[in-house]
């Protein structure tokens, strides 16, 4: 397959979680006949940065009980855990590295029987327009045309918080996923995290893996940090959002939902999960103007509530913060630069900052900085070749906000001339411009499903029936052998 062009019906751009639910609701869809090819250039399908980690530590921010592949099968994925891990429950929050393995094992499992569905290891490089089919280009020569192309590219690295004039000094990491991120980090030299999300609480538990028992400093601009999960489903709102209603405006209603919840013995959390249904339609309301008033003055107050941790997790990070281990500061990061070792060696950047309210400039040395900003989102300034290519050929628009590309709500790009791009479209986080909540498996499974529904339709029944008929046999299989015990 190095120089010759394999036809497919569909080609997804990227095989972690996105790309693998895409790849699994096709099947059930599909007919023999059609074919998908799932492009990972890792070679390790179904992982990205969430679930390729091999820390049992880093957990799934939401219960067992909601993280099913499948919408109208709420327990499929708590039906297979309780087969993988020791005391699991529907409430239970698992490794991630074991939904991973779930998702993996799930889309391979049938594999001899469904050989449409055809893995590619393989960089792409460029996607080209070849008359009526996309033309996708691996880095090695390999070419693939197909009908419909996703680009399911999931969290791209994370932007530098402070602009290096000469480049990145020795001792900042720019991205803490990569495998040897935080190899070498002396175990009791102080550290700055540079955010206060959910990538720093990772870090933090790596770092606590590794043996790191120095001092860290965590930074943002505002200092909040995620909430905890409790066991709570949904409440339904007791209205709904003012039809029109500005930023301001919804905030006061949702606080007074909140207020009404907890009159009848509601926590708060129960109605902000509530809203998330309706987060895509409030969003689509609002201007330009407000969205991005949104985004200065409330996005961390709403991430803080909205994105939240299992409570091991945030127990463990609370008592960090108790013992002084662990600083939690608000302001803005200013410089990063390098800075004479102590004799130890355990000093070698000095960082400015600015605390928030304050005009003055403060000082810290630290043995390093941990980019924990969160994944890059301004795909105007990504400079990934696949991406620059895609929009160079005006196929891929940055929206004004820096917060994914423009897609129209079947998930399909629209070109710099405001045109639906045939066949090339969008899953998960590079459609928050159009949804807001877009990032999360709940959210893109249904994409993935409706994506599949439009590449594939088929008669009613006719794949899922056959799913059925295999799970039954692979529910027996796993109540006959239970794995860890």
């Amino acid at each position: 397959m190095q120089s010759q062009e394999t036809d497919f019906d569909v080609a997804v751009v990227g095989g972690g979680a996105s790309g693998a639910l895409v790849a699994t609701h096709y099947r059930e869809v599909a007919s023999f006949s059609q074919r998908l090819a799932l492009v990972e250039a890792s070679g390790r399908l179904c992982r990205g940065a969430a679930y390729g980690t091999q820390l049992p530590g880093h957990l799934l921010n939401v219960p067992a009980s909601r993280m099913s592949a499948y919408a109208n099968e709420p327990d499929h994925f708590a039906a297979w855990l309780a087969q993988h891990m020791a005391d699991a429950k529907p409430d239970s929050y698992a490794p991630r590295m074991l939904f991973g393995d779930y998702l993996s094992e799930h889309l391979d499992k049938h594999a001899p029987l469904w050989p449409e569905i055809v893995h590619v290891g393989g960089l792409v490089s460029r996607i080209t327009r070849n008359d009526r089919r996309w033309v996708v280009h691996l880095a090695d020569g390999t070419r693939l045309a197909s009908r419909n192309v996703v680009l399911a590219l999931g969290n791209l690295p994370p932007a530098d918080p402070v602009r290096f004039v000469s480049g990145p000094p020795a001792g900042y990491v720019a991205d803490p996923w990569r495998r040897d991120a935080l190899d070498g980090v002396p175990f009791d030299a102080p550290l700055l995290l540079a955010g206060t999300g959910l990538t720093m609480y990772d870090v933090v538990q790596t770092l606590r893996a590794q043996g790191h028992r120095g001092s860290l400093y965590a930074l943002s601009r505002h200092g909040r940090t995620p909430a905890a999960r409790r066991g709570a489903w949904p409440r339904p709102l007791g209205s709904p959002a003012p039809v029109g209603a500005s930023p301001v405006q919804c905030l006061r209603w949702l606080r007074a939902e909140i207020d009404d919840a907890a009159r009848e013995g509601y926590d708060w959390r129960t109605v902000v999960d509530g809203v998330r249904n309706r987060a895509a339609s409030i969003w689509s309301q609002w201007t330009i103007a407000q969205k991005s008033s949104f985004l200065r003055h409330a996005r961390s107050f709403w991430d803080a509530h909205r994105h939240r941790v299992a409570s091991q997790v945030h127990e463990q990070i609370e008592a960090l913060r108790r013992d002084g281990t662990l600083r939690i500061l608000s302001g803005r990061l200013l410089s990063v630069v390098e800075a004479d070792a102590a004799p130890d060696g355990a000093y070698a950047l000095e960082v400015r900052w600015r605390a928030r309210g304050r005009t003055d400039e403060q000082a810290m040395s630290v043995a390093r900085v941990v980019n924990c900003t969160g994944p890059a989102t301004d795909y105007a300034r990504v400079d990934q070749p696949l991406v620059a290519q895609l929009r160079g050929a005006g196929w891929l628009v940055p929206d004004a906000l820096g917060l994914g590309v423009e897609t129209d709500e079947d998930g399909a790009l629209v070109d710099r001339d405001g045109r639906r791009v045939p066949g090339l479209y969008a899953i998960g986080s590079m459609r928050r411009p159009g949804l807001w909540e877009t990032t999360s498996i709940p959210e893109i499974r249904a994409q993935a499903a409706a994506l599949a529904r439009q590449f594939a339709p088929a008669p009613a029944g006719t794949r899922a029936r056959q799913r059925s008929v295999s799970q039954s046999s692979e529910v027996a299989s796993a109540d006959a052998s239970a794995a860890f015990g």
